[in-house]
């Protein structure tokens, strides 16, 4: 009995992400504004079906071609919310983050035979993504990167694996987040690692791996292409990347701040980074170095891939540890470790902690999960929704999700997070407006705007009153102006 009762370490592991994520939760829900626009999606295809292929929650772009690259993610959060609510949104998230770091430490694990450092590395590596744990579908994106690059890491070394599950992975990573290129740079770091050894190490390179990789490749290229708005996925995703205006505009696209204590400790992992490369007696795989210099540069670039990096990095240097002294260090825990964790079979625990933890919210023991007043426009939308107003509305970019999800489609927003679809222009006229530069006030006629939500202590409000609006409702969150 007591093989299934005691926990492994990887129990441990997920145990302790999953309760962080949980805690988490309040957070992770006011981290910003997406998730009710990602509902809304998701009833939207609930409700006809399929997902929109134009702009239907704006008045301002209503109609211009839109490519849902988040619709299924939208789906799953719905279908979630409908029966659970927000606490079951939180438990599918600190499921998903759990199950990511757990079974990345579990192949280091299977690889290494080490667990100790293993464990160490992972978890360091989930705190750095904590940074970015926030309720949008790039917490199914982590889980999948997860599983691609143990796939990629078997398929690289000519393990007996179908290719077919590439593609079918990509079929369902393509219509869940826009970060399933992602997938490709995962198999572009280890085909050009292939293209290095090969051209420099012929004897000891098989061309059947580099065939395989590039078989996986190019058909999940192929099945990228299987979404509601087909190659245009490309176009939309790598265009909003390159728009230095949109992105610079967003924080989380700004490159790590290090005066920001926050961000130490991504900077710390990096120094242990370059340590373990430096000690290792042999050198990793070449394409476990490309994937390392490749992430690491992308979290120095841009702290929205610290996500990205926290799951890669320990992948990657799990590598580093077998023959060096680390192991001398912690010789003899890793031995009792490995003693009594073969004997073990602790999958009830993952399991047991789900199942507590839903029935603990259901019962009410833990219900801190909703859409925070604080950070919601929650009772001014009640008001709106008693006291509905005519014609268009001006609002927070912040709050658009939230107003599409309670008020559409009797009402369309002007914007809301989703600037690849507003665009640069849009954005442009919409700071205009919040920043009270020249000739803003003629911007809401040209979109016929009849009211406004936004936070009463914006300049704005203030320029509103002196421009004749009316203040039909206040609260310490919103105000909203009538013309």
């Amino acid at each position: 009995m007591k093989r299934f009762i005691l926990p492994r370490l990887q129990d441990i592991m997920f145990l302790v992400i999953f309760v962080a994520a949980v805690f988490l939760g309040p957070r992770m829900l006011t981290m910003d504004g997406d998730l009710p626009r990602h509902l809304a999606m998701g009833r939207y295809v609930a409700q006809h079906g399929l997902p929109p292929s134009v702009d239907i929650f704006s008045h301002t772009v209503s109609g211009i071609p839109f490519a849902p690259h988040e619709w299924l993610a939208g789906l799953l959060f719905y279908i979630v919310y409908s029966f659970f609510g927000l606490n079951g949104i939180i438990i599918l998230a600190a499921t998903l983050l759990a199950t990511t770091f757990t079974i990345i430490y579990a192949y280091g694990v299977t690889v290494t035979e080490i667990r100790l450092p293993i464990f160490f590395l992972t978890a360091f590596g989930a705190v750095i993504s904590s940074l970015h744990w926030i309720v949008r579908p790039h917490l199914f994106t982590m889980l999948i990167l997860a599983i691609w690059l143990i796939l990629t890491d078997r398929l690289s070394k000519e393990k007996n694996m179908g290719i077919w599950i590439f593609p079918a992975i990509m079929l369902l990573w393509v219509n869940i987040h826009g970060e399933f290129v992602i997938g490709f740079l995962v198999l572009g770091a280890f085909l050009a690692g292939w293209c290095w050894d090969f051209t420099f190490y012929r004897a000891e390179t098989s061309v059947n791996q580099g065939v395989r990789l590039g078989l996986a490749g190019g058909l999940s290229f192929l099945a990228s292409m299987v979404n509601p708005v087909s190659w245009n996925i490309w176009g939309t995703v790598i265009g909003y990347v390159n728009n230095g205006y949109l992105t610079s505009h967003t924080n989380e696209y700004n490159p790590p701040d290090f005066s920001q204590p926050k961000f130490m400790v991504f900077l710390f992992f990096l120094a242990i980074s370059i340590v373990l490369l430096s000690i290792k007696k042999k050198p990793i795989p070449t394409s476990a170095a490309l994937l390392l210099a490749g992430f690491s540069a992308m979290g120095l670039i841009s702290a929205r891939n610290l996500h990205l990096y926290g799951i890669v990095a320990p992948f990657v240097l799990a590598n580093t540890i077998p023959g060096s002294e680390i192991i001398l260090l912690m010789k003899q825990p890793e031995i009792l470790f490995a003693k009594v964790e073969n004997q073990l079979k602790g999958f009830v625990w993952p399991i047991a902690t789900i199942l507590i933890f839903c029935a603990s919210m259901s019962w009410g023991l833990i219900d801190r999960n909703r859409f925070d007043p604080a950070y919601f426009p929650v009772d001014a939308v009640n008001w709106l929704k008693a006291n509905p107003q005519p014609g268009n509305m001006f609002n927070n970019f912040d709050w658009g999700g939230y107003l599409i999800f309670n008020l559409w489609p009797e009402k369309k927003v002007f914007i809301d997070g989703q600037t690849d679809v507003y665009g640069e222009a849009l954005t442009r006229k919409y700071e205009q407006i919040i920043t009270l530069k020249s000739d803003w006030e003629n911007i809401l006629p040209e979109y016929d705007v009849r009211w406004a939500i936004i936070p009463p202590n914006w300049p704005l409000s203030d320029a509103l009153r002196k421009a004749g609006w009316r203040e039909l409702y206040r609260d310490k969150t919103a105000a909203i102006f009538g013309r």
